[in-house]
């Protein structure tokens, strides 16, 4: 049995949207996050640029923001799986 292995490449926002990922944007300067919705971008008619070249800046501060591949939601709930990690109410 031979097994062929496709790499996938992921550079441009409608790949990010095909392959079901999100881009986490962090500003080091002000600590803010933010995450661009692939699709949602596309839908708004900005362009689908190559995202590793892509400069992304802070709305707030102006700094550039560092930048996180996420894959979509699995499902799960994080409340269950950090039960009893909750605060107590004061």
């Amino acid at each position: 049995m031979t097994i062929t292995k496709t790499p996938i490449t992921i550079r441009t926002i409608s790949d990010l949207a095909e392959s079901g990922m999100t881009l986490g944007l962090h500003c080091l300067e002000c600590n803010r996050w933010g995450e661009l919705i692939p699709q949602e971008w596309l839908d708004a008619g900005k362009p689908d640029v190559n995202y590793v070249q892509q400069t992304f800046k802070c709305s707030q501060c102006g700094a550039r923001a560092d930048k996180q591949l996420r894959s979509s939601s699995t499902g799960f709930s994080t409340k269950s799986a950090y039960k009893g990690m909750e605060l107590s109410p004061s």
